[in-house]
């Protein structure tokens, strides 16, 4: 499996991931497990406002 940390922004009511919107630098991040994901994870959520910006750990192996 390839795990992914996806960056999500509320933009006009809506969940987006920083792929749909352009935002460079924003884009997902691949890591070797789930449990090395879940780690960024906490470490993004504890800097980001997660009303506005959040973080999930995705399996997207399917969609590669």
């Amino acid at each position: 499996m390839k795990w992914f940390l996806v960056v999500y922004f509320f933009v006009a009511g809506e969940w987006y991931t920083a792929e749909d919107l352009n935002r460079h630098g924003w884009y997902k991040i691949a890591y070797p497990d789930v449990e090395s994901c879940i780690q960024a994870q906490w470490k993004f959520t504890e800097v980001t406002d997660t009303n506005l910006i959040r973080a999930s750990c995705e399996d997207l192996s399917i969609q590669d």
